[in-house]
């Protein structure tokens, strides 16, 4: 036995197990070092993976914020549009109405003064040798009748009346008669009625006037 051992080559063993020894080294020496390496390369592609993953998310809510800005802005814009809008309405039917309100106090003082001459012209007048002489001016009630039909004040029935009673010579000739009487109207009365008329006729054309003006600047500023 011992024989053996003696004949075993220990030098060889030897130089054997010290090279084991050095590969197992540097075997576990390059594991090491290549997962230090491997850890490292991946810690740091990581880190570049949470970088890029922050600058996405940053710019995602940047670009979201800009969104949310942007319709802010339009948002606010429409509402300056609206408002702005809404007072040049409001200062143009201001304005219509004071207009009409002008209009109508400026009508009513002219009236007032046609009536406070109505008087010179309805109670003398003077002929052809320049003598002055009292106005005799008769209206029927005939006349009347029509006038008042003319303004719409009552149905003109005057003809269905006179119409209704041709069988009957003396019912015509009565109506016929009433018709011609005199109403008791006077030339002042006429002239009082047309100058009430036509300052009623004007404020009508003055509201239809404005309403007209109105709806153009309306149709202006939608265009």
């Amino acid at each position: 036995m011992l024989n053996l051992l003696k004949e075993l080559p220990w030098k060889t063993l030897l130089w054997v197990a010290a090279l084991l020894c050095v590969l197992w080294l540097i075997y576990q020496s390059g594991y090491e070092s290549g997962f230090a390496i491997s850890e490292s390369a991946g810690n740091t592609a990581l880190e570049k993976q949470r970088t890029e993953s922050k600058a996405a998310l940053a710019s995602l809510q940047a670009d979201i914020a800009q969104r949310q800005q942007q319709r802010a802005e339009q948002a606010t814009a429409a509402l300056q549009a609206w408002q702005q809008r809404y007072q040049q309405l409001v200062a143009s039917a201001h304005a219509a109405e004071q207009q009409y309100l002008t209009t109508t106090a400026s009508l009513r003082q002219k009236n007032e003064n046609l009536k406070r001459r109505i008087d010179d012209v309805t109670q003398r007048w003077i002929d052809e040798r320049g003598h002055s002489r009292p106005i005799e001016c008769v209206f029927t009630a005939g006349f009347v009748q029509q006038y008042n039909a003319a303004f719409g004040a009552v149905a003109g029935t005057g003809a269905t009346t006179a119409a209704s009673g041709a069988g009957d010579t003396s019912a015509a000739a009565a109506t016929l008669d009433s018709r011609l009487r005199d109403s008791g109207v006077t030339q002042r009365d006429i002239l009082a009625h047309s100058a009430d008329a036509g300052e009623r006729y004007q404020q009508l054309a003055a509201q239809v006037n404005g309403l007209l003006d109105h709806l153009a600047a309306l149709q202006n500023r939608k265009e």
